[in-house]
């Protein structure tokens, strides 16, 4: 009897071990994804070895995953056919193997995050602690108070941790969110731990200048006030949703303007403010270019 229930505590802690040890792996690869400023990245690397080592002990691709990664790779296979018909093969294979690199990592965590749900608070947290760290990057770089400040901005936009400020204001606009559900919905004592990152995380997107960006934060941001009043039905509780909802917003405005009083800040923003800009309505402006690619695709569907 005391043979079995030591293998059982055994079993017990070999398991708590494997939890362990797989939540931190998951938490390092999204830790590195806030910081890719050259390919292949540390992310990259570390993520194809820890899906290949998860591959080896026990990654299920479940019936719900599947068509997930059968309709990623059908996608990377056409663009392997239509990469035979490039006359110059310069950029191609590398576009391919990070578009592939892509698809696969998003099959790992869909299939991993199924499997083991817990993960969940182990990825918005840690992507919450990369977000605000590369937003800082790009803040202290905007405004030149960090040595090699060049290397976090581009186009005189903030970007952080990557090559792209398009790239660098979506990927804070979840932690970003996370941030906002903590402060509608946690208590009032946890105000000096998400008020801070909250505020690093929206200069940030504000700095990336992405219009995606910004689109992407406030019908985000819309959509979980609309959706947390509708899941709680007390008054008290719909009340001070809208008081601290209504108080965030006013904090945000308080910061937009005081950023809006730094002329090149108030310059960039009336240019990125516009909805249309002139590379998008232009003769061959990418509205114009959609069409154009698609009377391509149609007349080569093999690719040119």
């Amino acid at each position: 009897m005391s043979a079995t229930a030591a293998s059982l505590d055994r079993s017990a802690v070999d398991a708590k071990l494997v939890a362990l040890a797989s939540a931190g792996a998951v938490a390092l690869g999204v830790l590195l994804s806030g910081f890719v400023l050259n390919e292949p990245a540390p992310y990259e690397l570390y993520m194809a070895g820890l899906i290949a080592v998860w591959a080896l002990f026990g990654l299920r691709i479940s019936r719900a995953v599947a068509p997930l990664l059968t309709l990623l790779v059908t996608m990377n296979v056409g663009g392997l056919v239509a990469m035979t018909q490039m006359k110059d093969l310069s950029q191609a294979p590398m576009y391919l193997a990070v578009s592939l690199f892509l698809a696969l990592t998003s099959v790992f965590y869909a299939a991993v995050l199924e499997a083991r749900p817990a993960l969940y608070r182990v990825v918005f947290a840690t992507w919450t602690i990369a977000g605000t760290l590369t937003a800082v990057l790009g803040i202290l770089g905007y405004f030149g108070d960090l040595p090699g400040a060049d290397m976090f901005t581009r186009y005189g936009r903030a970007t952080g941790g990557f090559q792209d400020p398009n790239v660098f204001g979506p990927f804070l606009a979840l932690p970003a969110i996370y941030m906002l559900h903590r402060l509608l919905t946690g208590r009032l004592s946890e105000l000096p731990v998400v008020l801070p990152p909250l505020l690093v995380l929206t200069g940030g997107i504000f700095l990336s200048f992405s219009r995606g960006a910004w689109g992407l934060f406030c019908v985000a941001a819309l959509l979980l006030a609309i959706i947390l009043l509708i899941q709680h039905q007390r008054g008290a509780v719909r009340l001070r949703i809208l008081v601290m909802g209504l108080g965030a917003l006013v904090l945000l405005a308080v910061g937009l303007l005081a950023a809006l009083q730094i002329p090149a800040v108030a310059d960039l923003f009336s240019a990125r403010a516009q909805l249309v800009q002139d590379y998008d309505a232009a003769r061959l402006g990418r509205f114009a270019r959609f069409g154009l690619g698609f009377q391509l695709a149609a007349e080569h569907p093999l690719g040119i």
